[in-house]
């Protein structure tokens, strides 16, 4: 077995470079190398999953000089297996749909290398017993998000996009990177259960404790696109959808989630969770408002993205390793399904992003907006899709948690209700009503049943039937009885709540557009929608800091150095040159030559004299 699970992990990586080079040969074998290599993995981790094989665990070394030992293990569990499943079996999907979706690329080669390769990274990463192996999972996911979302490099904005990506998830990295070393010299270990266990046990200084868990959780907002490290988030729509739905669903935004739950025993000793729930909720409330005012279906999507990554943020803030695992397993599932979604619209009607020129489409593509509307049911929260349930349980824990009672609570509360006014308006802008460039509907396509329906169908089904097994999924997640928290009438004010937002948003996106216009026209909506539109300006306000702040700060200090310092010695080393050439010529008298002939003459009689005195 352990044989299989190490061929397993090293295969994407091996595929990759096949798929690469056959792709050179001919760009049609590169899709059919990655769509093998995918459904290879799938069906390994299905092996793995349904074999009961219980903990794998696998002690490797990466290297070692005298008694220092870096660590490079695998660690296979329960958690660690779900990880897996949404990898493959989305990563597959995504690979299965990008054969139309990118079929008249040229460099398919290098696309669909980079997606195994990415999917190749996740799985590394869920399956790594140490920080060490961890953290090479999560920079092979790096390189691969800044490659694919600048696959279009040939253009300005993809490239600055990918660049984006690459910047703030290294700053994130950075701090990862610190804790590894951190928890090295003051445990003398990085293996992930091990130091849920000495922090369990009380054998790390609470202070120690504290500091690494922050450290991380830096690194996991970075990753995960959290408040405020999420512009990178927005921006990567500019590659292909398939990435956007691979990094939304499958594995980059997840990975932040994950080393949080990996490490859960830690952050609770640590009494770090507080933390990891404030950033949860700002993160929440601001994706929920500003995915309302987007005009472009993949930015909404990115923002709701960004908002319900926060809601699993806060369910383990709040003290629910189940509802906040639930609930990223949910949304791994649904929003892999819209994007996918997204990206059918997209492509049939001519590359187009704007939600305000489609309507009615639901006519001319009625299973993707089937599909679609299944994904947006379960985002909305609505029973029995899977998202109502890990959402309730997420804001039930956080009013039931004394110290998440309050605000997290209420932007939790609120961000979770905005769900249904976002993504209602998405879907009733796109599919429902009449068109509303006629032009554009006319020469919208029907896209294909095998290669770009079908997917959606099956993950719709999915995110529908895994609402009647929440149970089973945290009781596999953490194999005990769980205990869910309990609020009189929580779900039925939920409910009433979500259905009159939807109600609203039915009446002002589909049956009285011109009120929704005329709104919109006023001066302090238009202020309002500016912000929300600009994610509350917080990418202005870093590139402004760093620009004013950082860089322009050493630039002044670099300035005044050259300009106060090094200019001032060489400009006055001149004055000092022409100084002591004054002095010099004030030496310099008309008997000086006879002086200097006197003193030669003077200096050889001396030593004649003391030489014949020697010899005497």
């Amino acid at each position: 077995m352990n044989n299989l699970v190490l061929i397993f992990l090293i295969l994407p990586f091996v595929g990759a470079i096949f798929t690469f080079v056959i792709g050179k040969i001919d760009k049609r074998l590169a899709f059919y190398s990655a769509y093998a290599i995918t459904a290879t993995l799938f069906m390994i981790t299905i092996k793995l999953f349904v074999g009961n094989y219980g903990v794998i665990d696998i002690e490797n070394n990466w290297f070692s000089i005298g008694q220092l030992v870096v660590p490079f293990g695998i660690y296979i569990d329960h958690l660690s297996l779900v990880m897996l499943l949404i990898a493959t079996s989305l990563g597959f999907l995504d690979i299965h749909f990008s054969y139309k979706y990118m079929k008249d690329e040229q460099d398919q080669a290098r696309y669909y290398s980079q997606m195994v390769f990415f999917v190749g990274g996740m799985m590394l990463l869920v399956s790594a017993k140490d920080l060490v192996s961890l953290f090479s999972g999560w920079e092979f996911m790096g390189v691969a998000s800044y490659l694919l979302i600048s696959f279009w490099h040939q253009k300005t904005s993809p490239a600055d996009a990918g660049m984006s990506a690459f910047l703030f998830t290294k700053f994130g990295d950075i701090f990862l990177f610190a804790s590894i070393g951190l928890l090295f010299y003051f445990t003398n270990s990085v293996d992930l259960q091990v130091l849920n266990h000495l922090a369990k046990n009380g054998d790390i200084d609470k202070n120690v404790l504290y500091v690494i868990s922050i450290f991380i959780l830096i690194s996991a907002i970075g990753k995960s696109g959290q408040f405020p490290l999420f512009p990178w988030l927005m921006r990567a729509m500019e590659g292909p959808t398939t990435v956007s739905a691979l990094i939304h669903g499958a594995t980059m935004v997840n990975s932040g989630i994950y080393i949080i739950a990996r490490l859960f025993d830690f952050y609770v000793a640590g009494e770090a969770l507080i933390i990891v729930a404030i950033f949860g909720a700002i993160s929440a409330f601001i994706g929920a408002t500003s995915a309302l005012v987007q005009s472009e279906l993949k930015k909404v999507l990115a923002y709701s993205t960004m908002s319900h990554l926060s809601l699993a943020f806060v369910g383990l803030g709040a003290g629910s390793f189940v509802a906040g695992m639930g609930h990223l397993i949910n949304h791994s599932v649904f929003k892999a399904l819209l994007f996918l979604g997204s990206g059918a619209v997209i492509m049939s009607a001519s590359h187009i992003k704007d939600m305000w020129r489609f309507g009615g489409l639901s006519k001319k593509m009625p299973l993707v907006a089937f599909a679609m509307g299944l994904g947006a049911l379960s985002l909305s929260g609505i029973p029995p899709f899977s998202g109502f349930y890990s959402k309730d349980m997420i804001i039930a824990t956080t009013l039931t948690n004394p110290q998440t009672y309050g605000l997290i609570s209420t932007l939790t509360l609120v961000s979770g209700v905005l769900s249904v006014a976002y993504i209602g308006r998405l879907w009733f802008l796109t599919f429902a009503g009449e068109p509303r460039d006629k032009e554009l509907y006319l020469k919208t396509k029907v896209p294909s049943f095998f290669w770009i329906t079908l997917p959606l169908i099956l993950m719709g089904i999915a995110t529908f039937v895994m609402g009647f097994y929440q149970k089973s999924i945290a009781h596999y997640l953490v194999s005990k009885e769980i205990v869910e928290p309990e609020v009189p009438y929580l779900t039925f004010y939920l409910l009433g709540a979500i259905f009159f937002v939807g109600f609203i948003v039915y009446i002002y996106f589909v049956k009285r557009l011109d009120i929704t216009q005329k709104i919109s026209s006023q001066p302090l909506m238009k202020a309002i929608h500016k912000v929300l539109y600009n994610g509350y300006f917080v990418e202005f306000f870093i590139h402004y800091f760093i620009k004013n702040m950082l860089v322009g700060g050493v630039a002044k200090m670099v300035n005044f150095i050259d300009t106060y310092i090094v200019d001032k010695f060489i400009n006055s080393s001149v004055d000092i040159a022409r100084y002591i050439h004054t002095l010099a010529l004030k030496t310099n008298t008309k008997n000086n030559s006879a002086n200097a002939l006197s003193m030669v003459l003077g200096i050889l009689i001396l030593s004649i004299v003391l030489f014949i005195w020697s010899v005497k």
